[in-house]
């Protein structure tokens, strides 16, 4: 709490506590003015709409919306309006199955075949610890590419989303390094069921967000009507489109709608000890053997358990973000500062984090961050006449693979692959990625390829024998793609790379 500040509620008036947030500041930080900082960073990261919080102890200090939460309707956004949760959830999960573990149903070193043994675990002993702690090795079948990119639209039950990795090759040996995996929170959910007798819905309902207060908080799904939802979107080119994903394609826990507010409040509620012991948060927040290493590139960051041991400069935090499904979420806590900021947008992208960063350091007295590097509009794209024949040769069906994986992407990419099909619609050469749409293919000035929701990316082939032999995607920033020509450009040929 901030001495002399008055004390305000999560139902304040946005415009009140704005001021308030401000005026109160001043006399123990330099005076912040979140609205520029948030308003800057919704710029820079081109979000549709956005809800921020921030909190100095207990008290909501700044809540307000940005931006809309329905693109077409023009509808604006507001502080309370309700997203997909991806990123934030996750802690909440690990909270559940430490109750678990406080209530003796399990325990952190457990093997986990003993709860799931339908599961191929190759010959390794697996821990429920190294699944909350992303240490199991097991890869991440969302970075996997056709198997869940070409049915991310497509519901899926428990055990077909643990068809989607089962049987894929281990990114490294249980312990060995972290590596994150969201197929082990999915095999958390699994356990959480079978130990708890109850649906992961019921349970997290039952034992988290009731007892913490949080009725906004609410599993959704493709036959759940959630008032105030916003929709997600994803970029497409220079502009949005909707994000077509279904969340039931996905774990259980990744099934969710939350606001900032009602996210804050579960969190207090945490960190307040309603839900677990001190010991028990204190074990959350331990990192451990490989967990202490988590990233390459910041030595800092470690990982405990379900949480994200992060920080800006020295000052440490803990949480968790995320994006998909054309979301995006930031939950930290800075505990020895007595803050805790969440953002959720409704625009695919790490977007939250970076304007919670951009907040945190702020009200933090630290630098600013520099500036991404400004991209600048698309490049023009031209659009020049492909003869009957030069179609006919770029035809046929490619299955493209990542290669060399670089080292700030995740093992699991190692695994990643994609299947486009490049082929003849009416005179129109076209290109789908299987389980997308299709859209033209442009030919420009140098002989290479490009489309319109991804200018950037130049395509080329290798042509031999009057057939493409080879096809390759090459991306500003992105995972370079390349691999061969694997069949005809047909339907048949096309759908069949998924069986």
């Amino acid at each position: 709490m901030i001495a002399g500040c008055p004390m305000f509620t999560r139902r304040s008036a946005p415009v009140a506590v704005f001021v308030f947030s401000i005026a109160c500041i001043r006399g123990q930080t330099p005076a912040v003015d979140f609205d520029r900082i948030a308003r800057e960073v919704i710029a820079q990261q081109r979000v549709v709409g956005a809800s921020v919080l921030v909190a100095r102890g207990d008290k909501i200090v700044f809540e307000k919306g940005y931006g809309f939460a329905d693109l077409g309707l023009q509808a604006p956004t507001k502080p309370d309006t309700v997203y997909g949760v991806v990123g934030p959830m996750m802690p909440f999960t690990g909270v559940a199955i430490m109750q678990l573990v406080e209530r003796g149903k399990l325990s952190l070193n457990d093997d986990v075949s003993k709860f799931i043994p339908e599961f191929p675990f190759q010959g390794n002993r697996v821990t429920v610890k190294q699944l909350l702690d992303h240490t199991a090795g097991i890869v991440d079948y969302h970075y996997l590419g056709d198997p869940i990119e070409a049915t991310s639209r497509q519901p899926k039950a428990l055990d077909e989303v643990m068809a989607l990795y089962a049987g894929k090759q281990w990114v490294h040996k249980p312990g060995e390094k972290w590596d994150w995996s969201i197929s082990g929170f999915q095999l958390l959910v699994m356990i959480l069921e079978r130990v708890s007798g109850e649906s992961y819905e019921e349970y997290v309902r039952q034992n988290i967000f009731d007892p913490a207060g949080a009725k906004a908080t609410t599993y959704c799904d493709d036959s759940t009507l959630v008032r105030g939802l916003s929709h997600g979107y994803r970029r497409f080119g220079e502009s949005h489109v909707l994000a077509h994903e279904d969340g039931m394609a996905y774990n259980t826990d990744l099934r969710y709608c939350s606001t900032v507010g009602d996210l804050y409040q579960a969190w207090r509620a945490v960190a307040e000890k309603k839900l677990l012991s001190a010991a028990t948060i204190r074990t959350m927040r331990t990192a451990e053997g490989a967990a202490t290493k988590m990233s390459a590139q910041d030595p800092k960051m470690q990982y405990g358990l379900a949480l994200t041991l992060n920080h800006e400069d020295d000052h440490r935090s803990v949480g968790q973000h995320g994006s998909l499904l054309g979301y995006s979420g930031s939950m930290y806590e800075f505990p020895d500062d007595q803050l805790t900021i969440v953002v959720l947008t409704n625009t695919e992208g790490q977007n939250a984090y970076a304007i919670s960063r951009a907040l945190a350091r702020s009200i933090l007295g630290l630098p600013e961050l520099p500036k991404p590097r400004e991209s600048g509009p698309a490049p023009a794209l031209s659009d020049k006449s492909v003869s009957t024949s030069e179609i006919q040769r770029l035809s046929g069906t490619f299955l493209l693979t990542a290669g060399a994986v670089p080292s700030n992407l995740h093992d699991s990419y190692a695994q990643y692959r994609r299947t486009y099909r490049v082929f003849n619609e009416n005179g129109r050469l076209m290109i789908q990625a299987l389980g997308q749409g299709a859209e033209r293919l442009l030919k420009q000035d140098d002989g290479s390829f490009a489309m319109r929701s991804a200018a950037r990316t130049k395509i080329s082939f290798a042509i031999e024998n009057e057939h493409a032999l080879s096809m390759k995607m090459d991306s500003q920033g992105g995972l370079p793609l390349a691999g061969n020509r694997v069949g005809d450009g047909d339907p048949q040929t096309f759908h069949q790379q998924l069986r």
